[in-house]
C-alpha cells in the first residue's frame, strides 16, 4: 500500500476518527470514570450510558463493515500513532508496509478479534490522526 492508496481510503479513515471522536468526547463529557461493577453497569443503563454505548456500537458496526484489508489498513495506522516506533530513516511507504508486515508476522487473528483490538481504544481518533502524521498523509 502506498501514500496514494490511503489517500484513496480518505473516506474510510474520515468515518473511523468521526465516530471514534464522537464516542469519546460522549464519554469524556459523561463525567463517568468507573467504578465497581455495580456502579458500571447501572451507568450503561442511565441515559447518557446507552449513548455512549450506542456511540461505540456505530463504530463497530462500521469497522466490521470494511473489509479485511481495510481493518488491517487501520490497524496499521492506529499502531504507528500509539507506539511511533518506527524507522525514520525510511520512506513514508517503506514505514507503512514494514509496519503491517510486522503485524502481519505477529498474525492476524480474525476479522472480528482485529476490530474488536481497534475499538476497544478510547483514543482511537488520536492515534489514527497521528499514524497519518507519521505517514504524512493528510485526509
Amino acid at each position: 500500500m502506498t501514500n496514494g492508496l490511503l489517500v484513496d481510503k480518505k473516506g474510510i479513515l474520515q468515518d473511523v476518527i468521526g465516530l471514534a471522536e464522537n464516542w469519546k468526547s460522549l464519554m469524556d463529557r459523561s463525567g463517568f470514570d468507573g467504578g465497581s461493577i455495580q456502579e458500571i453497569q447501572e451507568f450503561h443503563k442511565s441515559p447518557k450510558g446507552k449513548e455512549i454505548d450506542e456511540a461505540e456500537q456505530k463504530l463497530s458496526d462500521y469497522m466490521s463493515s470494511l473489509s479485511f484489508d481495510d481493518v488491517k489498513m487501520i490497524q496499521t495506522v492506529m499502531y504507528l500513532g500509539r507506539d511511533e516506533d518506527y524507522d525514520k530513516s525510511l520512506s513514508s511507504v517503506e514505514i507503512y508496509n514494514d509496519f503491517l508486515k510486522y503485524l502481519g508476522r505477529n498474525g492476524w487473528n480474525t476479522k472480528e478479534i482485529e476490530v474488536n483490538q481497534i475499538t476497544e481504544k478510547t483514543p482511537l481518533a488520536s492515534y489514527l490522526k497521528d499514524g497519518l502524521k507519521v505517514l504524512n498523509v493528510t485526509i
